[in-house]
């Protein structure tokens, strides 16, 4: 348990030190890719300053030339630089004036109130400045590539999808771990009574050596079925371990699901007569599916033998079948005293039994029921049970074909 919590919390570490490191390396390189996108305009526009001493300006850049005291002595789009302010405070002009070059981006002109991106450049006594509309072509090389952000944002969703597994990992492993713990506890009591029974019986026949042989052999039955129902117990927690932890792989192998119940039909037969109950299989001749006909065969004595067991009153136990698409649906209905509407929800519980005294005198290990449903589920289907309509109980079982 230490070491699983340990665990944990390196995880959960680990987890937010890669959300922070790739949130802080697409920050860095998205803000890298923005400055290195204005380097390449700026460079094109101070490229642009030296054409213009040669002649060779883009016709398309406004180019204003101004003194070291910020004076324009010209401006390409202004043909009254009477009416052009000082420039001497412009940002780009004070930056070309310490650094030889200065830029400023998306200022508005004071001219004309639209938005450029101004690039200046000092030659001498001097200053030459190239600008260009923000919506200008040029400035498409400022439209950012989200590919970095696309990235970034794919690790992020990585990492949330991991973090999610991981949770569901681990919330299924303590469940499995609660499970477990709550079968040995359970078993554990169910055990002791029996056990407890064959060593008070075993200790009288060990103590009283002069017992008559009646009585001898009543105590040796006792101690005989109470040892096979342990064993039964021991049997059905096997099954559920195994199926709980998935260990049992649905073979590819075709079996008949309508032969089994007449099988069972044919083993049981005898019971349900001395039980004053009429057996009714209603089922199409056959009922072809893949999987595993002990596990197929497991589930359903289950349900006759829970039926057997526990339909008071009943005079019919009717198995219907019927398919829908590739889900074959099975169900045992009975009109016997039925089950409580509070107790329907819990008649799938491991151990769960509604009357534990009359259970235990039959010998029952209160697992046959979950067994049913960990096979039903392994089946990739699903046991439910409800109300008959006129009395009594019936058990829904639905199973995928393949």
């Amino acid at each position: 348990m230490k070491q699983t919590r340990f665990t944990n919390k390196i995880f959960i570490l680990a987890t937010i030190l890669a959300i922070l490191s790739t949130l802080f390396f697409g920050i860095y390189e998205y803000r890298r890719e923005q400055s290195f996108r204005v380097d390449i305009l700026h460079s094109r526009l101070q490229l642009n300053n030296y054409n213009y001493l040669d002649n060779k300006a883009e016709p398309n850049i406004r180019v204003t030339v101004v003194d070291t005291l910020g004076n324009v002595l010209f401006d390409t789009e202004e043909k009254d630089i009477s009416r052009m302010d000082n420039h001497l405070k412009r940002d780009e002009i004070q930056a070309a004036l310490r650094h030889t070059s200065g830029y400023v981006i998306k200022r508005a002109s004071e001219t004309n109130g639209e938005k450029y991106f101004y690039s200046a450049t000092l030659f001498g006594d001097k200053i030459v400045r190239s600008s260009v509309p923000y919506s200008a072509e040029l400035t498409s090389s400022l439209v950012h590539d989200y590919t970095l952000l696309y990235y970034t944002v794919s690790i992020l969703a990585l990492i949330a999808i991991a973090v999610y597994f991981r949770y569901r990992y681990e919330h299924s492993e303590r469940e499995k771990q609660r499970i477990k713990r709550q079968l040995t506890e359970n078993a554990a009591h169910e055990l002791k009574t029996p056990a407890t029974t064959i060593e008070g019986y075993l200790e009288t026949l060990v103590k009283n050596p002069e017992i008559s042989e009646p009585k001898r052999k009543d105590f040796l039955e006792k101690c005989y079925a109470q040892s096979l129902r342990m064993s039964r117990l021991l049997s059905d927690m096997s099954t559920l371990t195994r199926l709980d932890e998935a260990n049992i792989a649905r073979p590819q192998i075709l079996i008949d699901a309508a032969q089994i119940i007449r099988q069972i039909q044919d083993e049981t037969m005898d019971k349900f007569e001395n039980q004053h109950i009429e057996l009714q299989i209603q089922i199409p001749s056959s009922l072809p599916m893949t999987g595993d006909s002990s596990l197929l065969y497991s589930l359903f004595r289950n349900i006759f033998s829970n039926t057997l067991a526990y339909a008071t009153n009943a005079t019919f136990f009717r198995v219907e079948a019927s398919s829908m698409g590739n889900i074959l649906i099975f169900r045992f209905i009975d009109n016997g005293v039925g089950v409580p509407s509070e107790q329907l929800p819990h008649i799938f519980e491991r151990f769960y039994r509604i009357d534990k005294g009359r259970s235990r005198r039959l010998g029952g290990t209160g697992l046959g029921l979950a067994i049913v449903k960990n096979i039903a589920i392994q089946y990739g289907g699903s046991a439910t049970t409800f109300s008959t309509p006129k009395g009594g109980l019936t058990i829904e079982v639905q199973l995928a074909q393949k």
